[in-house]
C-alpha cells in the first residue's frame, strides 16, 4: 500500500478497504442481497457491486446537496431521495457523505438509513481526515482485492467538516457501531449495523 502513489488516469491509490470487503462477505450470505449506493457513483464501482449483489440501487446525493447549498435552501430536502420502503436494503454505502453535511443532518440521515435497512443489515460510512484529501470530492474507486483509489470531482464542490470518531458513533445512532478501521493516510471507515 504506497500512499498517494499516482495511477493513469488521475486515480491515486490510497489504501486496502477492510471495511468493503466484511460489508460484501455480509450481502453475499444474504438471499436476495440489495445495496444502496448514495453516492457519488462511479461506474466502476456500480460495475462491482451490480455483479456481487441481487440489486443494487444508486441515489447520489451528492448533486441535490450541492445545489441546496448553492441555493442556501434547507439541507432537509434532499432526504426526499431516500423514500423508500422501510427494509428495503441489506446494505447501505455513504462514501464522503457524513463529513459533508452540518451535524445536525447526520442523525436525520442515520435514522433514514435504520429505517429502510433490513433487520442485521450494515452501513459503510467512509470519512476523509483533514490530511487525507482537500476539501475536493473523491469517488472512492474500488479496485482488486478492495484496492481503493481516489478519483477527484472537480465538479461537486462541498464543505468539508472533520469530526471525531465518538462524535460520528453518537451522530449515527440509532445504528449500532460493528467496525471501524483507521488507515495511515487518514481515512476512517465505519461499519454499522441495525440490530
Amino acid at each position: 500500500m504506497s500512499n498517494g502513489h499516482r495511477n493513469k488516469g488521475s486515480i491515486t491509490r490510497l489504501y486496502t478497504s477492510n471495511t468493503l470487503k466484511l460489508f460484501i462477505e455480509d450481502i453475499e450470505r444474504r438471499p436476495q442481497g440489495q445495496v444502496l449506493d448514495v453516492g457519488p457513483a462511479c461506474q466502476e464501482n456500480i460495475m462491482l457491486f451490480g455483479s456481487r449483489v441481487t440489486r443494487l440501487y444508486v441515489c447520489d446525493l451528492f448533486f441535490p446537496l450541492m445545489k441546496c447549498l448553492d441555493e442556501k435552501q434547507a439541507i432537509s430536502r434532499i432526504w426526499k431521495h431516500l423514500d423508500y420502503s422501510p427494509e428495503s436494503f441489506d446494505g447501505i454505502l455513504l462514501w464522503d457523505l457524513v463529513n459533508r453535511l452540518d451535524t445536525r443532518e447526520v442523525p436525520t440521515l442515520a435514522r433514514l438509513c435504520q429505517k429502510i435497512l433490513k433487520p442485521g443489515g450494515t452501513v459503510v460510512v467512509v470519512v476523509p481526515g483533514e490530511r487525507a484529501v482537500s476539501s475536493m470530492v473523491n469517488n472512492f474507486v474500488i479496485g482488486r482485492d478492495f484496492e481503493i483509489h481516489l478519483r477527484p470531482q472537480a465538479r461537486l464542490r462541498l464543505p468539508l467538516r472533520s469530526c471525531q470518531n465518538r462524535e460520528m458513533l453518537t451522530m449515527m445512532v440509532p445504528l449500532s457501531p460493528a467496525k471501524s478501521f483507521i488507515y495511515y493516510c487518514g481515512i476512517t471507515e465505519f461499519l454499522f449495523r441495525r440490530d
